[in-house]
């Protein structure tokens, strides 16, 4: 499966030829409702959380379709991360979405379904069912828990904050809770930012530093785009160096599933 790499800082542009490349304007041409999923996990800006300039430019490109789409950006801060509505308020994200005039939500406050499967059951707000294309905006950065989190682990976010705690707990597996996430509703595209990223842990309150990467990446296979961007961690991680694919959960996880 092939993914869209590049070496570059110039996120905007990377985006359009993502777009083109990944033939996004086809693919949604029949489509009405349109999901932009960042990675908004707390009030922590970028590269913590998505960069605003990815919204900004996914929006102007997605607008700019004649044929009228309903665009939503929504996702769900974690569980231990404060206020959930003040931090979807007061997020630089927000702020991109108003100049458009589009609606920026709070998952944690929507009303939820429970989906059962393989032995999972989850909480997912009733609304992610109803769009017919969603494109997922995460940061790639090392997880202390996950070892990474990119593609795969940015659906996270569409949990109800008590199962996000429960399944992050020791006797629960997380990682194969994350691939089945992926399985109960499919995104269609991934913008994966790895300009910069943290090292040693997701959030800066959890220990993660800021590093320089200078890549981007885009698709629509979460596994091909999560073992790249394993490949680039790699290189600036110590606690990733001596780690081989084998070693990483999730990608244990989604041979298997």
């Amino acid at each position: 499966m092939e993914i869209f790499l590049r070496k570059t800082r110039k996120r905007r542009e990377f985006i359009k030829e993502a777009f083109l490349w990944g033939k996004i304007f086809e693919k949604i041409e029949d489509k009405k409702k349109i999901l932009l999923k960042p990675n908004i996990v707390s009030y922590e800006e970028y590269p913590t959380t998505t960069h605003p300039e990815t919204v900004k430019e996914c929006l102007e490109l997605l607008l700019k379709i004649k044929k009228r789409k309903e665009i939503i950006v929504a996702d769900g801060p974690a569980f231990d991360a404060g206020n959930s509505d003040k931090i979807i308020q007061n997020h630089p994200i927000k702020k991109v979405c108003d100049d458009f005039g589009i609606l920026c939500l709070n998952l944690n406050k929507l009303p939820k379904k429970k989906i059962e499967i393989r032995g999972y059951s989850f909480s997912i707000p009733e609304i992610i069912f109803e769009f017919d294309y969603i494109i997922s905006l995460p940061v790639l950065k090392t997880h202390r828990v996950c070892k990474i989190t990119g593609a795969f682990k940015n659906q996270y976010g569409f949990l109800a904050p008590k199962k996000k705690l429960y399944y992050h707990l020791p006797f629960k597996n997380i990682n194969k809770a994350i691939v089945l996430l992926n399985k109960v509703k499919k995104v269609d595209f991934f913008v994966v930012d790895a300009i910069k990223t943290l090292i040693f842990a997701q959030e800066k309150r959890h220990g993660g530093k800021e590093r320089d990467l200078g890549y981007m990446l885009a698709g629509k296979d979460p596994f091909e785009l999560d073992k790249a961007g394993f490949r680039l961690l790699k290189k600036i991680d110590p606690s990733l160096a001596k780690m081989e694919e084998k070693d990483i959960p999730q990608f244990i996880w989604a041979k298997k599933l």
